[in-house]
């Protein structure tokens, strides 16, 4: 449909382990990229001029013998690196495409975006960035490029996953490999990061990928972005040890969300549970649940050389060593700026579900529900509205306005329900999680199912953000006097945006 083609529809009627099995050809490869197995990737990183500088400032300062640095950092390169090999890609494989089959109606994915970065692949440095909306995305991205016959990425996690039993060592053999979620002021792992990152850019030993936002958006709201690691893959162009880094921006839309009511319990005080293989056991019971379609959408390639032309000098780094980092004001501001480009670029590509769009209503009238012909009208008109802001609506086909209000409320059954004609907020919303403490209180019940709704409905909000501006600004003038006030409406624009980030940083 519109370009987007369904890669669960064949996996359903053949054998699992044919797929797993299945032969590659054809995988692009970049262009001066020259093979290396583990032991050399881990030879280049620990012999790196990079680590040799860091090392011998680190035992000046703080009078510590190089050979403990050294050994300090073997022991951090082998926490953190990926073991990515083809069997466990299978393995993943494998049990991907059972959970997939019994979680989602089907996974879209648009074949132009597909097609687009099979040929940069073979041209340019990849940085893949998916939106982070649930614990799928990962293994969702990894899963798309082993259908497609695409590099598997190198994908950036935390450190929580490492702990897991099997699934820690399994994810790590797909891809994975372990960062800390902060580094503060540890100049040994920021130059074993730098270092480990940019070399395999500039070898092309596979496509990077990791999440511009930093961690998964409980609110379904985008995050204002962290640019760390962007600033460590940007810095080897900025230093004219790259032609060019291709970002390609990934949005993932899912039409129920796997965490919904963990991110609700989250937001209501609860704490998160700890990333445990036995909790992944426990939870297995979902998998009898209905979370509808997932959208993956590849953006276009974003490239670093025309983003940052007249804008930044390669040449004023020519009088330093290339490991020494440092990066000008006008490349930070870049950098800056390209993070958000990015950001809103996700936002740009994402996919409106019919249910966000019941969400949106619904939870306008949730004190007192709502008559289904009521909603009806009401999502229907908010559809022409979203369309006419340029969305994609994934609106069903020769399906009735009614029969879609019937399908959404299907798949949302644990936060809303029908009573008759009458549309109300479901008191019985941990369906799938009956033991959690939530449970005990109806008024915590009530909370969690009204900000499950919020979250749809923030899947949304960037659709309107600008038309509400113009409202306040036309809302704020007197009744005698109408004009529209550009000045008032960049006010607003930058107080709201003022606000957001001053709250992001007590």
């Amino acid at each position: 449909k519109d370009g987007y083609r369904d890669i669960l529809q064949e996996r359903r009627g053949d054998l699992d382990l044919g797929f797993t099995f299945k032969s590659f050809h054809n995988v692009p490869t970049y262009k001066y990229h020259s093979p290396r197995n583990y032991s050399k990737l881990k030879t280049d990183v620990l012999s790196s001029d990079r680590l040799k500088y860091t090392i011998e400032r680190l035992s000046g300062e703080d009078k510590v013998k190089e050979a403990l640095l050294r050994k300090e950092a073997e022991l951090m390169y082998t926490d953190m690196a990926h073991l990515l090999n083809l069997k466990g890609v299978r393995t993943m494989a494998f049990m991907a495409i059972k959970v997939f089959k019994a979680l989602f109606r089907r996974v879209y994915v648009n074949e132009e975006g597909v097609n687009r970065l099979q040929h940069i692949m073979q041209e340019y440095p990849v940085v893949l960035m998916p939106t982070h909306r649930s614990y799928m995305d990962f293994v969702l991205v990894t899963f798309v490029c082993y259908h497609y016959n695409l590099p598997v990425p190198a994908v950036a996690a935390a450190m929580d996953f490492k702990g897991m039993k099997l699934m820690g060592w399994l994810l790590q053999n797909c891809g994975a490999f372990y960062i800390r979620r902060s580094f503060g002021s540890d100049h040994l792992y920021w130059a074993i990061f730098t270092e480990y990152v940019q070399t395999q850019l500039k070898n092309g030993d596979h496509p990077l990928e990791f999440f511009i936002e930093g961690t998964r958006s409980r609110t379904n709201k985008s995050y204002i972005p962290k640019i760390g690691m962007l600033a460590a893959s940007l810095e080897s162009y900025f230093k004219a040890e790259l032609p060019d880094v291709m970002i390609v921006p990934v949005s993932l839309t899912f039409d129920r969300i796997v965490e919904e009511s963990l991110y609700a319990f989250e937001l209501l005080g609860i704490p998160k549970p700890r990333e445990s293989t036995s909790g992944l056991l426990k939870a297995r019971k979902i998998l009898s649940e209905d979370f509808g379609s997932v959208h993956i959408h590849i953006g276009e390639a974003i490239s670093i050389r025309q983003v940052s032309d007249g804008k930044i000098d390669r040449v004023s780094h020519a009088l330093e060593p290339r490991y020494i980092n440092s990066l000008s004001g006008d490349e930070q501001i870049l950098i800056t700026n390209l993070a958000y480009q990015i950001v809103k670029q996700q936002q740009r590509q994402f996919i409106i579900p019919p249910g966000t769009l019941l969400a949106t209503v619904f939870i306008q009238h949730a004190a007192r529900g709502l008559h289904i012909n009521e909603l009806s009208k009401k999502v229907d008109w908010l559809k022409r509205q979203a369309c006419n802001l340029g969305a994609y609506v994934d609106w069903p086909g020769n399906v009735s306005l009614m029969n879609v209000i019937h399908m959404c409320l299907r798949l949302h059954k644990n936060i809303l329900k029908l009573n008759e004609q009458d549309v109300s907020s479901s008191s019985q919303s941990s369906s799938s999680s009956p033991s959690h403490p939530l449970n005990s209180s109806s008024l915590l019940l009530d909370a969690s199912n009204y900000l499950m709704l919020a979250s749809y409905r923030n899947h949304v909000t960037h659709l309107f953000v600008d038309v509400a501006m113009v409202m306040m600004a036309i809302k704020s003038r007197s009744k005698h006097c109408r004009e529209l006030s550009l000045g008032a409406i960049l006010f607003l624009k930058f107080f709201f945006s003022s606000f957001h980030c001053n709250m992001k940083t007590t």
